[in-house]
């Protein structure tokens, strides 16, 4: 008769501990033509930087999973969930269309996957985030995009709960109207640089990590050049 195996020898490298709360961030990451240049070149140092912020936390590098999704003329899925300290830091390339729907699908995908996996195993779990990256209109169809909409708020609003939470960040010339119909949570960047952002993302992903399931968090303040968006509201001089 085989031996039999433990959790943690068949998950064992897909999960850091299987005892502690676990939270899972999907990083929609548009990688479109129109992204060449000094765009893509600060989101590879972005991811990096989170890869590395986060892994310094002691907390936070048992607990974070990460999954890394491009879309451009298509959907590529980098990686599936790893623990943070896993997680690969790709040079990303940018090129094609913007085949936004078809990402946003994937990636609730991926993160309904893991969800479901937690409960298998038993493992606590903190409402997932999926954290879209954009800087141009979706190349999507119309249909396409509505029903992706429409599933991001089915999720959202699911159960007591709901069981994700959905943000869009959007940079350079990117359709405000197109991303306050995803989410509320639109916010923007001034210009190309995702250090601070990338910041926020880890402070934020570490301060969830240490908290207790299903409590209410308050997160720090966007760097300089981010805000939240406002709908309607005009392009302020110095902004895109």
């Amino acid at each position: 008769m085989g031996e039999q195996l433990n959790m943690e020898q068949i998950f064992g490298d897909k999960m850091a501990s299987f005892s502690e709360p676990h939270l899972a961030c999907a990083l929609l990451l548009d990688t479109s033509r129109s992204m060449l240049g000094p765009a893509i070149e600060s989101l590879n140092e972005g991811i990096q930087r989170f890869k590395s912020a986060v892994s310094a936390d002691s907390v936070a590098r048992r607990r974070v999973d990460v999954a890394l999704i491009a879309f451009h003329s298509g959907v590529e899925v980098i990686s599936d969930f790893v623990p943070v300290t896993q997680m690969p830091t790709p040079q990303l390339q940018a090129d094609g269309m913007t085949e936004m729907a078809a990402g946003i699908q994937t990636a609730i995908d991926l993160v309904k996957k893991r969800t479901q996996m937690y409960q298998t195993l038993g493992t606590p779990c903190h409402k997932p985030w999926i954290f879209m990256i954009t800087d141009g209109v979706s190349t999507s169809d119309e249909e396409e995009m509505a029903n992706a909409a429409e599933r991001i708020k089915m999720e959202e609003e699911r159960g007591s709960f709901g069981r994700l939470t959905f943000w869009a960040l959007g940079i350079g010339h990117y359709d405000q109207d197109e991303l306050f119909r995803l989410t509320p949570r639109v916010m923007e960047l001034r210009n190309e640089d995702f250090t601070g952002i990338f910041d926020w993302l880890s402070e934020s992903m570490s301060a969830i990590s240490q908290s207790h399931v299903g409590e209410r968090m308050e997160f720090d303040a966007l760097p300089s050049n981010a805000r939240k968006a406002e709908k309607d509201r005009r392009i302020d001089e110095g902004w895109y």
